[in-house]
């Protein structure tokens, strides 16, 4: 890439992320060779080796990875970022990383556990990190966790602006109440609930039509997860009144789908009118036995689950793709794309200016996403 003292580079082979980002910033990727020393042993027992293939001594790199959860994946990354700074002279390396590793282990529930999180950190900090670019962490106190700079992007702004317009075209279809009353945002656990909270002032301000200062409800759905047994959740119903009306679940990330299947079964079962569901970071695991067979896949399990629509991020690109060619995904999920939010902020940061002023100064969010619908033929709202 050549432009000024920047170069782009993957963190893992062939990401479709990094691509996107590249080219939404006018650039092209770095040349970079993966190699695995493939043996008479397990893969995992490999060894795996990166080379830069271009100069960029004195040149600021940022290295562009969307976590896929293969072997060696992060010490990929760790190599780049040891590789671009003493064998290749960059001048600083930065990590954009929308999904931070382990990030769901940023607190212990009980004595002699890892505390993950905090781990990754020291991890990236040793090897020479100069900053890190991140979106919605699974808590905010994994910032304190870093001793470098790190930038937050939060998607509130984003997801505040598409559930006030997915709301609109209800009333209009369905005659619901144009001021947010049979709106309900759900918190599908306790650690969501000050996210919720927020994002229920964004929507809020977006629905406002007069002088009155419009607020959503919101609805608690209890849950308990059996840390002995870490897939078992047990839940205890839904805390709030959604008879009737339209239920949004939010969260920040999605594995197998878990809490949110059951968040959304207590609300229909408490006489909530639909069902919906957004995700930045979504997995969508599929249920496998003790031999990795699969024996119920995502798309079934959200096929027949009370979630009427999920709207998830292209974060994670893999799920993209599989929402594009399962028609059953497709017919129940749509994408939005936070490559141009991740461009801007990339942009700016090198400008020397502020995040929160890009947020606060951009009036219409809607320029900073498009929508993925080539899996599905709702109409979606622009």
């Amino acid at each position: 890439m050549q432009n000024g003292d920047l170069v782009l580079i993957e963190g893992r082979e062939n990401d479709p992320f990094a691509r996107e980002l590249a080219s939404y910033l006018g650039a092209e990727l770095c040349p970079v060779e993966f190699t695995e020393f493939r043996t008479d042993a397990p893969a995992m027992a490999g060894e795996t080796k990166v080379s830069i293939r271009e100069n960029i001594r004195g040149r600021v790199a940022y290295i562009l990875w969307s976590v896929d959860f293969t072997n060696y994946e992060l010490v990929n990354v760790l190599q780049l970022i040891d590789t671009a700074l003493l064998s290749s002279g960059a001048q600083r390396v930065a990590l954009v990383c929308p999904e931070l590793p382990c990030a769901r282990q940023d607190k212990t529930h009980e004595r002699r556990e890892s505390l993950t999180s905090r781990f990754v950190a020291k991890l990236l900090e040793s090897v020479g990190l100069d900053e890190i670019l991140v979106c919605d962490l699974h808590s905010d106190q994994i910032e304190g966790q870093f001793r470098i700079p790190l930038d937050h992007l939060r998607t509130r702004a984003i997801w505040g602006h598409y559930i006030a317009k997915r709301y609109k075209e209800w009333v209009r279809e369905c005659g619901l109440d144009a001021e947010g009353g049979d709106l309900v945002l759900g918190v599908p656990d306790a650690g969501r609930a000050r996210a919720v909270r927020e994002l229920s002032d964004e929507v809020g301000k977006r629905l406002r039509t007069g002088e009155n200062k419009v607020k959503i409800q919101l609805a608690h759905h209890d849950k308990h997860r059996r840390w002995e047994k870490i897939s078992t959740i047990d839940s205890h119903g839904l805390l709030g009144d959604v008879e009737g009306k339209v239920v949004w679940f939010t969260d920040d990330l999605l594995a197998s789908g878990g809490t949110l299947f059951e968040a959304a079964k207590s609300a229909k079962a408490s006489g909530a009118r639909h069902v919906v569901a957004s995700v930045t970071h979504a997995h969508g695991f599929d249920k496998v036995n003790a031999k990795g067979k699969v024996i119920q896949s995502f798309a079934d399990k959200l096929h027949g689950s009370d979630v009427d629509e999920l709207v998830v991020t292209d974060t994670h690109p893999r799920f993209v793709e599989r929402v594009r060619s399962d028609k059953k995904l497709g017919a129940k999920a749509t994408v939005l794309s936070l490559t141009p939010l991740f461009g801007e902020a990339i942009q700016r940061i090198r400008r020397g200016q502020t995040l929160k002023e890009m947020m606060n100064r951009i009036r219409d969010h809607a320029v900073l996403y498009w929508v993925v619908h080539e899996a599905t033929g709702r109409p979606v709202p622009r």
